[in-house]
């Protein structure tokens, strides 16, 4: 089945600032610099992919392979020295960065923020702690003023559920706190208040450009269709999705999902009330919001779960190794006839269909952007390049999905691939590999493309794709 693109659907490629830049020039250390150390980890971000050396070569990579949009972040600790000053050698990297993207006629897509906080913030209780928005807000403020002229789109923040759930519940986030729900709820809860009033500042300053935010979409399924399942998909989903969809495009909590945040509290004795003033400040923003960005890699199966908290993260990419149960909400479980990645991510395009549809029919309408995509693979680079056919057919069933939903009147108007280049992973590390460029990081970073690359490219040339028929492709085969 050949498939054409619509007119002006962007394909793009992602990246972020600390899983590719390395420390070179003047950023200070971040959350994420002290937390490898202390852990022991086998990596870290101090090289990365070093694109704060390859940049130039990065985004000519873009215009070569016809990739019209790069979604990348800025660092905040490049841009805001230690006593809270702009950080001029930081603000001229990126200016260099912009300008490159923009002589390439590669359209910049700019997150403010991607899990790396000022490790000064950190320290003093990061997002749950106060001061933290309003220094967001500050170097928001800085962003705004400096690139606004240049950046015509901007993200407040990327994926707030995976920062808070890995930092305060499974611990593989700093700051490494385990089975703690409630805070995992108010950092979410900060994270959307900073949000809001980063949209908030945005539209005060009249600026010609757009202004969005990036949820990582996870559906949630019961495991098998009985009451009990049926209960604990709807818990699950409430905590990793609805929470923060009901806020940012309905502009407050439903009366559905407070009920299932009290369910979910109960254990624990806390509530779930946030000030009136956050709250109002959520609501203007949702209003004022120009686009939403869904990250899709994965859904999941849950089952009732009753047990203890229990959690084993599957870091080396050993199939079957993981475990996510959280007392009282679920535990999600494989199903059968379902594939899986080596680090047991379901790979299930019509996830991707749903939570789209799901979206167009439960909110208010805003243009979508499937602001990341792709699988991580264990892969070796073999005569210059790498024959990851299997990253050609995982995209392609995704984008697939995209154009079914578009088809289905769901506003969806673009397509970015994680990652332009191999990206440090931050709780795998480095052999886990997403790029469309392998990065050779034992000689010097150098960038090789890869299948997937070349198939990028010529799909982004022709428009059109060719599928075997939407989505029952997740299927064992």
């Amino acid at each position: 089945m050949i498939r054409k693109l619509p007119d002006g659907f962007v394909l793009g490629a992602a990246t972020s600032a600390y899983q590719v830049e390395g420390t070179a020039g003047s950023r200070r250390p971040c959350v994420w610099d002290s937390w490898f150390w202390k852990n022991g980890c086998p990596f870290d971000g101090t090289q990365a992919s070093d694109s704060y050396h390859h940049y130039e070569e990065d985004i000519a990579a873009c215009r070569d392979y016809h990739i019209g949009a790069l979604s990348i972040s800025f660092a905040w600790t490049r841009l805001i020295d230690a006593d809270g000053r702009p950080d001029e050698s930081g603000l001229a990297f990126y200016d260099r960065v912009i300008d490159a993207c923009l002589a390439a006629g590669v359209e910049p897509y700019v997150a403010l923020y991607h899990f790396d906080m000022p490790k000064a913030l950190a320290d003093r209780g990061g997002w749950l702690a106060p001061g933290t928005i309003s220094a967001f807000t500050r170097y928001a403020r800085l962003c705004f003023e400096h690139f606004g002229d240049r950046v015509k789109y901007w993200i407040t923040m990327k994926d707030p559920v995976t920062e808070a759930v890995n930092g305060y519940v499974t611990g593989l986030f700093p700051p490494g706190e385990k089975a703690k729900i409630p805070e995992a709820l108010y950092a979410m809860h900060k994270m959307l208040v900073a949000h809001s009033r980063t949209v908030n500042l945005y539209r005060s300053l009249a600026l010609d450009g757009k202004i969005g935010f990036v949820h990582r979409a996870e559906p949630v399924y019961p495991a098998a269709d009985v009451k009990v399942d049926r209960k604990a998909a709807w818990l699950d989903d409430v905590f990793t999705n609805r929470f923060v969809l009901d806020a940012v495009l309905d502009g407050k909590y439903s009366a559905e999902v407070r009920d299932a945040l009290d369910e979910i509290l109960a254990r624990t004795g806390e509530s779930f009330a946030p000030p009136y003033e956050e709250l109002a400040q959520i609501r203007d923003a949702s209003a004022q919001l120009d686009f939403l960005g869904l990250n899709y890699y994965t859904s999941h199966f849950a089952a009732a779960w009753q047990g203890g908290f229990e959690v084993q993260h599957n870091a080396a990419g050993e199939p079957g190794t993981s475990t996510y149960a959280l007392p009282g909400i679920s535990r999600r479980v494989p199903r059968a006839k379902v594939r899986a990645t080596d680090w047991d991510w379901s790979i299930f395009p019509q996830g991707l269909y749903d939570i789209l549809v799901r979206i167009h029919r439960e909110y208010p309408e805003k243009p979508i952007l499937l602001t990341e995509n792709g699988i991580g693979l264990h892969e070796t680079l073999l005569d210059n390049t790498v024959e990851d056919d299997d990253r050609i057919d995982y995209l392609r069933q995704h984008l697939a999905a995209v154009l079914d939903a578009i088809e289905d009147g769901v506003p969806v108007k673009g397509f970015f691939v994680w990652s332009l280049v191999d990206a440090m992973s931050w709780a795998n590390g480095y052999d886990k590999r997403y790029g469309l460029f392998y990065v050779d990081y034992a000689h010097g970073s150098r960038r090789y493309a890869k299948k997937s690359a070349e198939w990028y490219r010529d799909l982004a040339k022709k428009r059109i794709m060719l599928t075997i028929s939407g989505l029952n492709m997740s299927l064992e085969k």
